[in-house]
């Protein structure tokens, strides 16, 4: 299924949340990095850096971030929440389509 074939209402305040996490990892992760900025954007990232982002946002989150992430094309900390929120918010439907979907006294394989 891509990307385009559920309609998903985004919560804006969940990617605001999101966003500030997504920031904070990344000024951490900087941070630690002797004479690394703080960055302002994704763009202020080295590909180093974002994937110590990506596997820290992983842990902190349980999600699978690396996976997904191929087909990420955006430039700002918020872009990259509000694909976050969008994917889970996505497997969440699918969940719950499959849950209704699945015969009563059966588990949902999902």
């Amino acid at each position: 299924m891509s990307d385009n074939d559920l309609a998903t209402d985004v919560d804006l305040t969940l990617v605001d949340d999101v966003e500030r996490m997504v920031r904070g990892t990344a000024e951490m992760i900087c941070a630690e990095q002797p004479d690394v900025p703080q960055p302002e954007s994704l763009h202020d990232l080295d590909s180093f850096s974002m994937v110590q982002i990506l596997l820290e946002l992983e842990n902190t989150t349980q999600l699978k971030l690396l996976e997904r992430f191929e087909g990420f094309q955006g430039e700002t900390f918020r872009d990259l929440a509000e694909f976050i929120v969008k994917f889970t918010t996505e497997d969440d439907q699918e969940k719950q389509q499959a849950a209704a979907e699945a015969p009563q006294g059966q588990a949902s394989p999902v």
